[in-house]
């Protein structure tokens, strides 16, 4: 309004809440997911029992008919898909189980030769190479080492069980720095230290329309996968203020690469969970 107070003109304010729309989303998104994953631990916790009894049974009944062949089939069958049942269900309690993280110093070496030794103890390697690169220098990490073990041993099997039993796995690790990553927001000037860690295998990849939910939970390709493996990996690299990425293609196979802070470095950086 002008000094005599007739309307000479309006102001208009815009303001985008786009973002913030995005972030009470994702906040009643978290919360159903906990809702969920509190019903299926109990769910799965009720059926762990039924499942080993149902194991324990057919195994007394196979001693009992030992001249009946058909029986015997029979039996190992529902024996062989009861022990799939209860691994289905032993994932998913991990899956939707908080993670309470062990922190301790780690040395991601000792991880991955740990994770390599029972990767070979859950995969047939066949005709698998493994060449593994760890420079003796690498620093350590705040972490659980328990569950790292864990997550890497998961990739190893996955990448063993792509590739049928023939073909070449390669782990490599090496220093670097966040700085320059567009998908984290800095909180210090100072430098952000991580450790980088590739686990690259040579098998038939992933197809580009199936690479954005390879990390959902209870999505898989394998007749008996139970879809959990990689969204757990996922689960406990965030645990640890770290990302996961993949990048795959039929000639150049399957790359995830694991990107950890270091010890001092922990605390510097948050991650965007876009």
């Amino acid at each position: 309004r002008d000094d005599r107070g007739d309307t000479v003109g309006a102001v208009m304010f815009f303001k985008d809440l786009t973002r913030v729309e995005q972030l009470e989303e994702r906040e009643r998104l978290r919360d159903r997911l906990a809702s969920l994953g509190e019903m299926a631990a109990g769910i799965a916790h009720e059926l762990k029992n039924p499942l080993a009894g149902i194991e324990v049974m057919a195994g007394l009944l196979r001693r009992q008919v030992p001249e009946s062949k058909d029986a015997q089939s029979l039996l190992a069958d529902i024996i062989s898909e009861a022990k799939l049942a209860n691994a289905i269900v032993v994932e998913m309690l991990e899956y939707v189980r908080p993670i309470r993280l062990q922190v301790e110093h780690t040395t991601l070496t000792d991880v991955l030769h740990q994770a390599i030794t029972l990767a070979e103890t859950k995969a047939n390697r066949g005709d698998i190479s493994l060449s593994v690169s760890l420079p003796p220098d690498l620093p350590e990490i705040d972490g659980d080492q328990h569950q790292l073990c864990q997550g890497f041993t998961i990739l190893l099997t996955n990448a063993g069980e792509a590739m049928d039993g023939r073909g070449s796995i390669a782990i490599d690790a090496s220093v670097g720095s966040m700085d320059e990553d567009p998908t984290v927001i800095r909180e210090a000037h100072a430098p952000t230290p991580i450790v980088v860690v590739n686990v690259v295998d040579n098998g038939p990849g992933v197809p580009a329309e199936l690479r954005d939910r390879i990390f959902n939970p209870f999505f898989t390709t394998k007749p008996e996968g139970t879809g959990l493996g990689l969204a757990i990996v996922r689960k406990i690299v965030d645990a640890h203020d770290g990302r996961i990425d993949v990048s795959s293609g039929p000639e150049t196979g399957t790359r995830f690469r694991i990107t950890l802070p270091t010890t001092n470095s922990v605390g510097w950086f948050t991650q965007r969970k876009d």
